[in-house]
């Protein structure tokens, strides 16, 4: 009887540690597939904004509204209505402060507090960089090609290991703004008389992105190379196809008063950027007016009619129609390169303040996602899409 009961006991131990053991690799199981779907999950959908003068707007404490008049801490608004991605921008040594690293460092803490995602735009000059005018620091004007090659690599190096040091490591990286005609003129100029001057601009580009790469030892921030037109960005990115740039993102800007209006040509164009060079596209500086008045004593970029889409009206309703195009265009782009957008400057409202960004001085009220009165704007419910 004893010997029974012990063979007994044997058996059901030997039932319950395989049940256990059938538990756990169920279990196991379980979560290996989890994991797997989110390893698997489509790539986030990037809906941006450009926020870089909430550095200097939030000194003026700028009464924002949501669509209903209540007043609201912008920053916190937009992550509400599905924001996910703050673009800003990098000035070396700016004259009056803004835009500066300690600005960035100091709105990067209050994104990443967000959890939102955080894009760096080095413009490598000490104001404004675009097509038209890309002057170097100061500091650097008087350098070698060789020497200067040395600064880019020190001075991204300095400022990647100072937004890691308190983590806020950027998502991407943006190498040069708008670089069209190349960065650090005439070092890396590859216009006019410069056109053979590709090869610089390639060293100058890759030193930057070596500097990021030894500072992002997790291989994790992403490489933008941006230029100001989706007709033309063939021919810059076929150019530099024999330097076999380390970046990873094609950034682009779209604004209809300077480029095609052409829907379909559009979207040809993008498709042809993503056939032929295998990158991901985020349409990086996008916008796009409720209105052809204005609210200030500045004349804006967009004040008529023939510099609009015919198919969007310039009203509230047609700029969330514009919207809702663009994201499903870029949505189309083949092999899911498309990877979402970033509204520029949605927050550089008419306001009483400094004289170089207040009712003296934004050329931008009407392309803003806040109305006159400073409210909401039905384009701003698209950031909720998926």
């Amino acid at each position: 009887m004893i010997k029974f009961e012990q063979e007994q006991n044997e058996y059901l131990m030997k039932i319950l540690t395989s049940t256990l053991l059938l538990l756990v690799l169920i279990v196991s199981c379980t979560d290996s597939e989890s994991n797997n779907d989110t390893q698997t999950n489509d790539p986030i959908f990037y809906k941006g904004m450009d926020l870089s003068f909430q550095s200097e707007l939030e000194d003026y404490n700028i009464n924002y509204k949501d669509a209903s008049g209540n007043s609201v801490e912008l920053l916190d608004f937009v992550e509400s209505k599905g924001t996910n991605l703050v673009r800003l921008k990098l000035w070396h040594t700016p004259q009056n402060g803004e835009n500066g690293l300690t600005d960035v460092k100091v709105y990067a803490q209050k994104v990443k507090a967000k959890n939102m995602n955080f894009l760096l735009d080095f413009h490598y000059s000490n104001y404004w960089a675009d097509p038209s005018t890309q002057t170097p620091p100061t500091a650097w004007q008087n350098m070698t090609i060789n020497e200067v090659k040395i600064a880019i690599y020190n001075y991204t190096k300095e400022v990647v290991e100072q937004l890691k040091a308190q983590n806020t490591m950027p998502e991407m990286i943006q190498i040069g703004n708008e670089t069209d005609s190349g960065f650090l003129w005439d070092y890396g100029k590859v216009w006019d008389e410069f056109n053979n001057n590709w090869i610089n601009y390639a060293d100058l580009v890759s030193e930057a992105i070596r500097a990021v790469r030894e500072v992002d030892t997790e291989n994790e921030v992403r490489i933008m190379l941006h230029h100001s037109s989706v007709e033309n960005a063939i021919y810059f990115f076929n150019e530099l196809q024999p330097y076999n740039l380390d970046f990873d993102i094609i950034g682009l800007s779209y604004y209809p008063q300077f480029q095609i209006k052409d829907l379909d040509l559009i979207a040809s164009k993008l498709n042809e950027l993503a056939n032929t060079f295998s990158k991901d596209i985020l349409m990086v500086e996008v916008a796009y007016p409720f209105t052809l008045l204005w609210n200030d004593n500045q004349n804006n970029f967009i004040g008529s009619i023939d510099q609009i889409i015919s198919e969007f009206s310039p009203t509230p309703q047609g700029q969330k129609a514009y919207f809702e195009w663009l994201i499903t265009t870029i949505k189309n782009i083949p092999n899911n390169k498309g990877i979402g957008f970033c509204y520029w400057a949605p927050d550089w409202v008419a306001f009483n303040g400094n004289e170089n960004t207040s009712t003296n001085g934004t050329s931008w009220e009407n392309q803003c996602l806040f109305d006159f009165n400073l409210k909401a704007l039905p384009a701003i419910e698209i950031f909720n899409s998926n």
